[in-house]
């Protein structure tokens, strides 16, 4: 060793000069182990036992001569026993000197002529010069008596012996005076912090490695735990408190880099039920219990490229929620649910309730770490902040549309599944304090947080904003143009933050998985299909069997896996109260004037936060609603877990989904109406009657103080889909409107709902041509352009399905393609005709005023004639169940319908009759004879003569209708309708087109499209202006030719 590396060494100022340093070198190395007679060998103690045994009587074996007991030691002597005690040493030529006897310790050559006692004075030397000893065992010497060997004595590792004599010295400390005891700590700390920071002086022992194996160690044993996160914090404190002073070079995050590389590689390694996972759980918490560690495991585990998820994923702290029972990375196998069809549901249930388990423990480990690191200081609580808002900014992707959309074999580089869910479970844990209902703690979310995007780091800091790009986020309602984020006067506080960040990543993680979980399960269902057709023709054994069911093996493995992450019991009850939570906070932005406290809502529902909600985003919304779906489909009993909490989702319901100008967009709004549905129990469920209590879900629509808003609420958003003014497709309208069927069905079935209803309609016939058209009268208006659209494109691909069926026709895809198509067109236009049925049995006569009497007659005709007449043959396919065509329960629900209108003996009913015999395209006096005999076959004989009864007054009122069409039949042109070519009943002129049209046909398109249909200006019924003369000519002209 050069003079100048001598110089530069820490250890060097423990010497008076260098020329003391180079001696101590030189005789460092000229001093061996055999120049000490006294060292004890493991060979010579074997030998000594062995001779021991050999004689009767034991001998005691000293190192020295005999102490005798009369000896009293001064404090000089008690400090340097207490200090060979602590550091297993001894540095005098003399033991015997010592009147205690006690443990084996290393003898230091070194101090072997200076015949001192072990002293405060001169300890950084021993402790140094013990650290620097390459072969402790060979210097080991008994004080006294033979003991058992130890292998802390002669502890090679510099580290674990360090704190040993730390832990000794803590041991020690009532024996010690507290100034001595102060001295022998700062020299154990001082000594670990320079050996961290200088390895070199100790070649090939990797120091910094020492960190985690000695945590691996000493974690968990009895005893240790206090002392070492003692230990382990003076250190780092220390190397801190050196590296800001400009003593030291070495900062702590390079000295713990080396061990966080090991950590965080463990996990990299370990599976979601390995033992050695919550050991290093374990050991990663040590490193956040000060807050020099927790700054150093923050540092390290913030990646270079913030915008990437794979860097936090495989960060130190984001390793850990990388596992699950999901691969890591897509390319990586599926660890659990193998071959799945060789295992039954019970075992199956079994392998997920096994799995819940340990990931419950990961996401309570990985709350208590962050928890405490946010609770540690202002500066990780910051660090820990920015991580969390950096990590789930990379996350942005994960909720784009292609993510959920595309081929898996896309998402190799953004899937993270395991991580989010990870995430989102340890978010839920610190969202707790806020998650019950009307909590005190949720009234310090500030609405604004989402909208205010920083325009530098300053400025963040400033505000407390950690989670960036949320200002991009779709809101309930759209912002007034050119108005700017409202910027509070205060930094946001916690709740704000971690109320949407728990949001934000539900909807990137939870949310997401779930749709993929959803379309996973279509995917799966489509390849059974095809598996089971090929299983038909003989095709099992073929490669095209072997890779149907390997494909399939491999989509239940992974859908297994899904849904034993998405049910974790514990997560998933805490999601739940989440939201509940978070829905009565959306009630209290939307409806109470002050902010600072809860006021119980009345009808009508105030407007006070409409401004309020164009700063909340939908995700808050979405995630709400689909909880609750995911719940109904997989877990429903779950629901129970919130009991009577339910009330605040229902009222969420009411508050929003009828409410464009709460919540703008129809689609989250229609998707309020699936979570309706979920809410609502069958019909048919009787569980819960007699002495046993209402279940908390139906309770809700029968006690709920604003349960009788449901009706309207829904026929509202039912209608608002259709008037969008947005494409919608279809499918995606018809979609929305599925769940709304079976919502109507049931409340139609609870009397005060069904009162309600008719109340509705009987508004509506009031109010008929009114500017704005009443509600339920746009609501049947759908309700027939829906059965009309989706039974005709049902008959159309069920007669194409038939064709396609015949030998020798088109592809196979085709007519899966076709069948597809036939089943949602089957299966929504039997629930609208089913509902008509349902309606029509109580409110009829708005069903038979001018208005709407010729669409629905004309319809119904329609359609029995293509089921009941001589074309009902090209509707005839193979298997009428596998496209849920249902034509004999069409028949039965369009027959009741007639029944409904036409039966009774009235006005209403008589134009009702008029109407179904003047449709001269598909009425005809056979038509109900026909539908009679399909009546009889599926034993409805009432339902048969009540058809029979009302053919007789239909062809009755047909016979006067052709006498007046006869009568009638030269009309002047300028008495017919201009859209339907028949004689005007109520003339009336537009005002901007000029154009003289029938009050009902343009009623009836009002419905539809508030415009005038020949120049499409606005146009309502207010507007509209009779034309009395010309009205007065039609009735004095039909009286003339009536004679």
């Amino acid at each position: 060793m050069s003079d100048s590396d001598m110089a530069r060494n820490p250890f060097a100022a423990l010497f008076p000069s260098l020329v003391d340093v180079q001696a101590f070198v030189q005789n460092s190395a000229e001093v061996s182990p055999r120049d000490f007679p006294l060292a004890v060998t493991e060979k010579d103690l074997a030998t000594r036992r062995m001779e021991s045994s050999e004689n009767s009587a034991p001998e005691i074996i000293t190192s020295a001569s005999h102490v005798t007991s009369n000896v009293v030691p001064d404090d000089q002597q008690l400090l340097s026993v207490t200090l060979e005690d602590i550091f297993r040493v001894v540095v005098s030529g003399d033991i015997s000197s010592t009147p205690t006897k006690g443990p084996c310790c290393v003898f230091l050559e070194t101090f072997r002529d200076s015949n001192k006692c072990l002293a405060l004075d001169i300890l950084d030397e021993v402790v140094f010069e013990r650290l620097v000893l390459d072969d402790p065992q060979h210097h080991v010497v008994r004080k006294s008596t033979i003991a058992s060997e130890t292998a802390e004595v002669t502890e090679p590792r510099v580290f674990f012996y360090l704190y040993q004599c730390y832990f000794r010295l803590q041991k020690a400390a009532s024996k010690l005076k507290n100034e001595d005891f102060r001295t022998i700590e700062k020299t154990i700390v001082s000594q670990a912090s320079t050996c961290l920071c200088h390895c070199d002086i100790y070649p090939g022992k990797k120091i910094q490695e020492q960190v985690f194996y000695l945590l691996e160690e000493y974690h968990d044993s009895s005893g240790h735990q206090e002392h070492l996160e003692r230990f382990l914090r003076k250190c780092a404190n220390s190397i801190k408190h050196r590296f800001d002073a400009e003593e030291e070079q070495v900062s702590l995050l390079e000295v713990l880099s080396h061990s966080f590389d090991i950590l965080r590689a463990r996990f990299a390694r370990v599976s979601i039920v390995s033992r050695d996972l919550f050991t290093l759980l374990d050991i990663l918490r040590y490193f956040t219990l000060s807050p020099s560690t927790a700054a150093a495991l923050l540092d390290f585990s913030t990646p270079s490229d913030v915008g990437d998820l794979r860097s936090f994923q495989e960060s130190l702290l984001g390793s850990p929620l990388s596992i699950s029972c999901l691969p890591r990375r897509e390319a990586d196998p599926f660890e659990f649910f193998e071959t799945p069809s060789q295992s039954t549901m019970q075992e199956h249930s079994i392998t997920e309730s096994n799995l819940w388990l340990p990931l419950k423990g990961l996401a309570t480990e990985m709350h208590n770490i962050f928890y405490t690191l946010l609770r540690l200081s202002h500066e990780t609580r910051d660090k820990t902040l920015t991580w969390l808002g950096q990590c789930i900014e990379s996350c942005a992707d994960r909720g784009k549309l292609w993510n959920t959309q595309v081929s898996e074999l896309f998402l190799t580089m953004q899937r993270g599944d395991g991580f989010a869910l990870n995430l989102g479970a340890v978010l839920l844990r610190l969202a707790r304090p806020f998650s019950e209902p009307c909590s005190p703690k949720l009234l310090k979310v500030d609405y604004r947080y989402c909208s205010v995007e920083p325009q530098s780091e300053e400025q963040a800091a400033s505000l407390g904003l950690h989670l960036r790009g949320l200002s991009k986020e779709t809101c309930l309602v759209p912002r007034e143009e050119g108005e700017s984020a409202m910027m509070p006067d205060t930094s946001f506080n916690f709740p704000t933050e971690c109320f949407f960040a728990c949001h934000r990543v539900l909807s990137l993680g939870f949310r997401v998985v779930h749709e993929r979980l959803a379309r996973l399960s279509q995917d799966l269902n489509r390849v059974r299909r095809v598996y089971e057709e090929t299983r038909a023709q003989g095709g099992e054994a073929s490669e095209v069997g072997r890779r149907l069911q390997e494909n399939m093996e491999k989509g239940m493995t992974r859908f297994l896996s899904l849904k034993a992450v998405l049910l974790e019991p514990t997560s998933l009850e805490q999601m739940l109260r989440f939201h509940v939570a978070s829905a009565t906070w959306l009630c209290h932005v939307a409806m109470d004037p002050d902010l600072d406290s809860y006021q119980p809502l009345k009808l009508p529902f105030p407007e006070h936060g409409n401004s309020r909600l164009a700063l909340v985003p939908e995700f808050v919304v979405e995630n709400i609603c689909d909880c609750i779906v995911f719940v109904k489909r997989f877990s429903e009993r779950s629901l129970e877990f919130v009991g009577q909490d339910l009330e605040h989702l229902m009222t969420l319901v009411l508050v929003f989904m009828g409410s464009p100008q709460r919540m703008n967009n129809p689609h989250l709004r229609a998707r309020l109406a699936e979570m309706l549905e979920v809410l609502m129990t069958s019909s048919e469920d009787d569980s819960f009657t007699g002495i046993v209590p209402l279940s908390s879900r139906k309770r809700l629509f029968l006690q709920h103080p604003f349960a009788m808003e449901l009706s309207p609420t829904l026929l509202h958003v039912f209608v608002s889909i259709e008037m969008t003014g947005q494409s919608v497709t279809f499918e995606q309208k018809f979609h929305y409107r599925r769940p709304m069927y079976t919502i109507l069905e049931n409340l139609w079935n609870i009397p005060g709902h069904r009162n309600k209803m008719k109340s509705l309609a009987a508004e509506a016939e009031a109010n008929i041509e009114c500017s704005t058209p009443p509600l339920f009268l746009r609501f049947i208006n759908l309700l027939i352009n829906d059965a009309i659209f989706l039974l005709d494109e049902a008959l159309s691909y069920m007669s194409r399905l038939r064709e396609l069926q015949q030998p020798g026709q088109a592809a196979e895809a085709n007519l899966q393609h076709l069948g597809m198509l036939a089943h949602f067109h089957n299966v929504m236009g039997t629930e609208t005709i089913r509902t008509l049925a349902r309606l029509t049995a109580e409110v009829s006569s708005i069903f038979c005023h001018p208005t709407m009497v010729d669409r629905i007659a004309t319809m119904l005709n329609y359609f029995l004639l293509h089921l009941v007449g001589p074309q009902k043959k090209n509707l005839k396919v193979k298997d009428f169940s596998e496209y849920e065509f249902k034509p004999q329960e069409l028949v039965q629900n369009i027959c009741k319908i007639y029944t409904n209108l036409g039966s009774e003996d009235s006005e209403t009913a008589q134009a009702f009759c008029i109407a179904v015999s003047r449709d001269g395209r598909s009425y005809s006096p056979d038509l109900f004879p026909q539908a009679q005999k399909v009546l009889m076959k599926i034993r409805q004989g009432e339902l048969s003569v009540a058809v029979g009864e009302l053919a007789k007054k239909i062809e009755k009122a047909a016979s006067q209708q052709k006498q007046e069409d006869e009568a009638t039949g030269d009309a002047p042109e300028e008495f017919l309708d201009p859209i339907m070519s028949t004689i005007m009943a109520d003339p009336v002129v537009l005002p901007s087109s000029g154009i003289t049209i029938d009050r009902s046909t343009i009623a009836r398109h009002l419905l539809s499209d508030q415009t005038d249909p020949f120049n499409r200006s606005p146009l309502t019924m207010e507007k509209v202006q009779p034309n009395e003369g010309l009205k007065k000519k039609i009735l004095e002209w039909r009286a003339k030719r009536m004679q």
